[in-house]
């Protein structure tokens, strides 16, 4: 349990420093973790739905 409210604080700081929400990955040393509120508005703005965007473009939004 210990380990996993480090893992938490990690990713709270994480969400801080990029100015937004991301969200909690049991992978969080080896994987990715994207800003969910900027890739929605992006979607929004391009009028595009979340599930339809690339790979590529989910690049721009890592944080971690």
């Amino acid at each position: 349990m210990k380990e996993f409210l480090e893992e938490m604080k990690e990713l709270d700081k994480l969400a801080e420093e990029a100015g937004g929400f991301v969200a909690y990955n049991p992978d969080f040393k080896e994987g990715p973790h994207y800003d969910y509120r900027k890739i929605l508005k992006y979607c929004k703005d391009k009028g595009i739905d979340p599930l339809d965007i690339t790979i590529r473009e989910m690049n721009q939004f890592i944080v971690h």
